[in-house]
């Protein structure tokens, strides 16, 4: 072989390893991942004389800070909605033909971040986290049109308090393509205490003022979720 034959033949193979390697790296970098939930949560302890099951969506961003995946940053955001009350109102001067609904929903939304830690490196990696931040509480009630055709009714907050929130958990996450992982999870959650209205929570006086009784208790929740991540390049 010609020494200009074999310099081009190495360079050819120095380049195919580089490129090797560089999509092997990106391939694990990849595991960095961001994604969204279904998520249920079930009350514990005090909490659950309290409260029946809550359920909503969160979302997560969990950034790699090794080349192996293994360790890195997850921010997570979640809302979960704990109740639910209606009630007709009717509309003054439509002698009870019209009315609009009162939407009252009692819910729990959470902003947390932390550490989290991958082990493996095949099509199924487990993973684990431990995150802190803050759970705003809160009851809000709007106005919508029950049969009149009337937009833009307000909507306010009844009662509302935030607390510091911290959840420990982990989960699976299964490999569908080179990109799209089912996420499969759950943690624990300790909020408290903490004081919240639960349905049943708002009344009405004789002279039409509401009457608000709020409850005060420790509001942890044992939480599962399933969704889907999608790697991060």
């Amino acid at each position: 072989m010609k020494p200009v034959q074999l310099a081009l033949g190495l360079s050819l193979l120095v380049a195919a390893s580089g490129a090797a390697q560089s999509r092997g790296l990106r391939e694990v970098r990849s595991w960095g991942f961001g994604g969204g939930d279904v998520m249920v949560g079930i009350p514990v302890g005090e909490f659950r004389n309290f409260v029946d099951v809550a359920g909503g969506l969160g979302g997560v961003i969990a950034v790699s800070l090794d080349r192996r995946g293994a360790l890195g940053l997850r921010l997570t955001g979640s809302y979960l909605q704990y109740g639910h009350e209606r009630r007709l109102i009717p509309l003054a001067g439509s002698g009870g033909l019209l009315g609009l609904d009162l939407n009252t929903t009692f819910y729990i939304a959470s902003l947390r971040g932390g550490p989290q830690f991958v082990f493996g490196e095949g099509p199924v990696r487990l993973y684990a986290f431990g995150t802190a931040g803050v759970s705003y509480f809160a009851t809000e009630s709007s106005l919508g049109g029950s049969g009149c055709g009337c937009w833009g009714y307000p909507s306010t907050v009844n009662y509302d308090d935030a607390v510091l929130g911290l959840e420990g958990g982990g989960g699976l996450l299964i490999k569908l393509s080179r990109s799209v992982a089912l996420d499969l999870g759950a943690s624990y959650v300790r909020n408290g205490p903490v004081t919240y209205l639960r349905e049943g929570s708002i009344s009405r006086a004789a002279d039409g003022s509401l009457l608000l009784r709020p409850v005060r208790s420790q509001a942890n929740l044992a939480v599962v979720q399933l969704g889907v991540a999608i790697g991060l390049r």
